[in-house]
């Protein structure tokens, strides 16, 4: 199963290529992922992912069974909420066996898995590349022209939303905003990376340059998307591991090295001119801003009628919140349910991080992950969990089993060697 999760993680960031039925590949990957999961696990794995996840599981059911009412009186299409309740089946199956796969074999799976970040990040490349070259982008042009005008739209615009078209998407409908969840697959195969590597850290040499390497190529990628709610999620980690430092009362032994790290990626940000076109999407570039101040004044104004039953189609009226598209689709219980699943998440993440000084440090990039749904929650259009959340969720969801069952178990610390040490 180990191999399965690596190729799956790998393939998710391609999600402009559309295959059979109209689907998105991430979302073939998915169901087809759920499918083998589903006749691999065993009853008791399940049972393990009902225990640590039970609240997100049943809130997430009544969303779909409630949505499927109200979609059927209101004469409005099934289909989304189908596919929904495919991903809720699919999360259960890959919470199962990410659970099974780290407790049954936990030395070949961590060594495999450390590879995921490494392996999105080439294919994530590769595809971009083939797609740049078949729609003829110029990426050293459009690097330079956005350095030039300091303009993050123009990166968006030529690079990505002209590299999208042709495999599914025609020119007019495309979206260069796809780039948020291709990103967010990266952010979460480089997640799943850094716990297997503390876990089961790489030999010294070419394993360990490779590793870090691989991180490298994955921090330019996500920072050369200009997706701010991917950037934030991934700055959670280095956060979160200098605040499981300061509440076990130590410095790291490595703070030097990151700071001088840091300090020489900054100072190369700002000659290469890419800084400026950072800051300019998070201080100056508001139009989605005001768009999004928009959408959430007229789904309130859609309320005043549909606040009960719901019956809204937010695929065109979106209001990008998980929490408020929910009530306009399929009404206030609903709704209820969806503050439900956002709670549990921000519960999950807030009672992770307060225990990181008594946790391995493996646990520092796990929970990390769970900036992504979190940010996604309130950014995300169409005001669905994204594909992308839903796995990443699971992941946390099958570490998250596996850790409670080690330490039921035993009174010794989770199998860690190396700098994976407490």
């Amino acid at each position: 199963m180990r191999w399965v999760l690596l190729v799956a993680t790998a393939l998710l960031p391609l999600q402009w290529f559309v295959v059979g039925g109209g689907l998105r590949l991430h979302v073939v990957v998915i169901m087809l992922l759920g499918l083998v999961l589903a006749a691999a696990v065993s009853p008791r794995d399940v049972r393990r992912v009902f225990a640590v996840a039970r609240p997100f599981i049943l809130a997430n059911a009544v969303i779909v069974v409630v949505w499927l009412a109200t979609s059927l009186y209101h004469g409005l299409g099934i289909r989304p909420v189908l596919q929904q309740a495919v991903f809720l089946l699919s999360f259960v199956t890959l919470s199962a066996g990410v659970f099974a796969v780290f407790s049954r074999d936990l030395d070949r799976t961590a060594r495999t898995l450390r590879w995921a970040g490494a392996a999105s990040a080439v294919v994530l490349l590769l595809a971009l590349s083939y797609s740049m070259l078949v729609n003829g982008v110029n990426p050293a042009r459009v690097f330079a022209r956005t350095i030039a005008s300091g303009d993050p739209e123009v990166l968006q615009r030529e690079l990505f939303k002209s590299a999208f078209v042709g495999f599914g998407f025609d020119a007019s409908v495309v979206r260069g905003n796809i780039r948020h969840e291709v990103f967010g697959a990266l952010l979460m195969a480089m997640g799943l990376a850094g716990v297997c590597a503390h876990l089961r850290p790489p030999a010294p040499g070419w394993q360990r340059g490779l590793f870090r390497g691989s991180l490298v190529l994955g921090a330019v990628l996500l920072l050369l998307s200009m997706s701010r709610s991917v950037m934030i999620a991934a700055a959670v980690w280095p956060l979160l591991l200098q605040v499981r430092h300061l509440m076990a009362g130590r410095i790291s032994r490595n703070l030097p090295l990151i700071l001088a790290a840091a300090v020489a990626l900054v100072s190369g940000l700002v000659i290469l001119g890419v800084a400026q076109v950072v800051w300019v999407r998070f201080t100056q570039d508001t139009s989605s801003y005001e768009k999004r101040d928009e959408l959430i004044s007229r789904a309130f104004a859609n309320l005043s009628d549909s606040a009960f039953a719901g019956g809204v189609e937010t695929a065109s009226a979106s209001s990008h919140n998980f929490i408020i598209d929910t009530w306009l689709r399929a009404g206030v219980v609903a709704a209820a349910a969806a503050a439900l699943v956002v709670l549990f998440v921000a519960w999950r993440f807030g009672s992770l991080t307060m225990r990181l000084a008594r946790e391995p440090v493996w646990v520092v990039p796990m929970t990390a992950l769970l900036a992504l749904p979190l940010v996604r929650f309130v950014t995300a259009g169409g005001g669905l969990v994204p594909p992308v959340s839903w796995v990443t969720i699971a992941f946390v969801t099958g570490l998250v089993a596996y850790d409670r069952s080690t330490t039921e178990t035993s009174e010794e610390p989770l199998p860690v060697v190396g700098s994976a040490a407490r």
